[in-house]
């Protein structure tokens, strides 16, 4: 009898460690979660793109490590592990017609889901300018006067004459809380309200540092003036 309980106890023992490695297994699975993906691209299909601009990649999560060829080029990718990587080219792309390819794995080892579609684009004359305003583009309008409040309960947009690799605001009157983040495609910088909104009657400076792909920079000043409260 003694013998067939220590039967059943090693049994019972060896189902529970079967049991809890099997547990351990769909744990690891629901850690790794969905596969990453390329959520964006800072150049697009046929465009073309200074010699000495950096190509930034935004993935959907984190990748432990990526993959970013350009056909007839060289260059070092930075940024990863991470949620972005940038490539940057050493020495110029060459002039002429190049092809984008990603690889990536999450640190599951997962690849891309979907694969990445290549990107064919043109290199032309490496860029020497720093970046500017686009004045137009900004919402509110860059010097803008009269503004109503109201119109902006959430958001305003700085726009620039190019795509930027990094924006940064250095300086903000009224100093508000916020947030920013630079569009998909490099142009424009999002500016989001935390718990603040316009007042009336008051002058918005911002002062920017921007640098572009080809990694000229520039401090740029942006503001605009809100209208006078209606009685």
């Amino acid at each position: 009898m003694k013998v067939l309980l220590r039967i059943f106890a090693l049994l019972t023992a060896a189902s529970m460690l079967i049991w809890i490695a099997g547990c351990g297994e769909d744990e690891e699975e629901e850690e790794a979660g969905p596969a990453p993906k390329v959520d964006a691209v800072n150049i697009s299909e046929g465009q073309q793109i200074a010699g000495n601009a950096s190509i930034v990649v935004t993935f959907s999560k984190s990748v432990a490590s990526a993959t970013i060829t350009v056909s007839g080029a060289t260059g070092a990718v930075t940024g990863i592990p991470g949620k972005q990587a940038t490539w940057t080219p050493s020495p110029d792309i060459p002039p002429g017609a190049h092809t984008l390819s990603i690889t990536a794995e999450d640190s599951a080892g997962q690849g891309l889901d979907p694969a990445f579609t290549p990107i064919n684009f043109t290199a032309i004359a490496p860029d020497p300018d720093p970046p500017e305003l686009d004045d137009g583009k900004c919402d509110p309008k860059n010097g803008a006067d009269g503004v109503d409040p109201a119109d902006y309960p959430e958001t305003i947009e700085i726009a620039f004459n190019e795509a930027l690799s990094e924006a940064k605001i250095t300086a903000k009157e009224p100093d508000f809380k916020s947030t920013e983040e630079l569009s998909a495609d490099g142009k424009v910088l999002v500016i989001t309200f935390l718990q603040y909104e316009l007042p009336n009657e008051t002058e918005v400076a911002i002062t920017v540092s921007a640098t572009d792909l080809a990694g000229n920079s520039a401090d740029l000043e942006y503001g605009f003036t809100t209208m006078e409260k209606e009685e």
